[in-house]
């Protein structure tokens, strides 16, 4: 028995898997999150959601852990019901890749927590509703919106808004469907929450276009990184520390939206190693 026990252990030393490098980087993650949440949970979580995704097991291991890296840094927990931190998957040259996609509540905290604002929020416009933009010299630019009683129709937009702590200002943004579709939505949606839940997709990209607008300081560098990297190829290179960072334009390859199942993506990982 106890030889049996020496040779798993050389083995798994030998190939180690998710959860093996998980608990490697667990002194990274604790670094990056901070005092915001406990590094274990952190990766028990992320194990969790690489396991509900079996594409995930099969890609390139620096993807991954660019996109925990990235998560961590912006102390946010992968997966969960919160849905603040998305892992999804399409192909970069023929290549399996995970890609980050931070949701509408990871937006939501982001946020909230440069402590500029006391409030933020999104809502979907729909055909029915009465919505109007419009700007004058007393009000300055304001919306006026009402929610249509009984049906209201198919989402045509969003409102996002954010009202600046200790002052009674608010900034917000007004995005149509079509433009959200065309030029926010990324190639692969079919693979992502785009496809299943697309009010929330329109309601984080509110804030992610909004944050362009808002005033920019140190406490603001987690939003900024976050609309960088959401929905871009996201490395992490073993001795470098910082996050490679590709967004979709930049990637001139084919997208490939990717059906297939692998069988077992975690044994999968005892034959990877995280590249150099």
């Amino acid at each position: 028995m106890t030889t049996d026990l020496s040779v798993a252990a050389a083995k798994a030393k030998k190939n180690p898997t998710i959860e093996d490098y998980l608990r490697q980087y667990e002194p990274e993650f604790q670094r990056a999150l901070g005092q915001s949440l406990d590094a274990a949970k952190f990766a028990q979580d992320a194990l969790t959601a690489i396991k509900q995704n079996p594409q995930i097991g099969q890609s390139d291991p620096r993807s991954l852990f660019g996109a925990l890296f990235l998560a961590a840094q912006l102390r946010l927990p992968v997966g969960g019901p919160l849905a603040q931190f998305h892992l999804t998957t399409r192909k970069v040259k023929g290549q399996l890749t995970v890609v980050p996609i931070v949701g509408y509540q990871g937006y939501v905290q982001l946020v909230m927590n440069t402590g500029l604002y006391s409030k933020v929020n999104a809502f979907l416009v729909h055909e029915n509703d009465y919505f109007k933009a419009a700007a004058n010299s007393e009000r300055g630019e304001f919306y006026d919106f009402d929610r249509a009683q009984g049906e209201r129709g198919p989402v045509v937009g969003v409102i996002a808004y954010a009202k600046i702590r200790g002052y009674d200002e608010t900034s917000w943004v007004h995005v149509e469907a079509d433009v959200m579709r065309a030029k926010h939505r990324p190639q692969y949606w079919e693979s992502t929450p785009w496809k299943t839940d697309e009010g929330e997709m329109f309601k984080k990209t509110g804030i992610r276009v909004l944050q362009k607008y808002l005033p920019k300081s140190t406490d603001a560098a987690g939003l900024a990184l976050a609309a960088q990297a959401d929905q871009a190829v996201v490395r992490k290179f073993e001795g470098v520390p910082d996050l490679d960072i590709q967004s979709e334009r930049t990637l001139d390859d084919d997208v490939v939206v990717v059906t297939e199942q692998p069988t077992d993506p975690v044994d999968e990982w005892e034959t990877k190693e995280i590249p150099k």
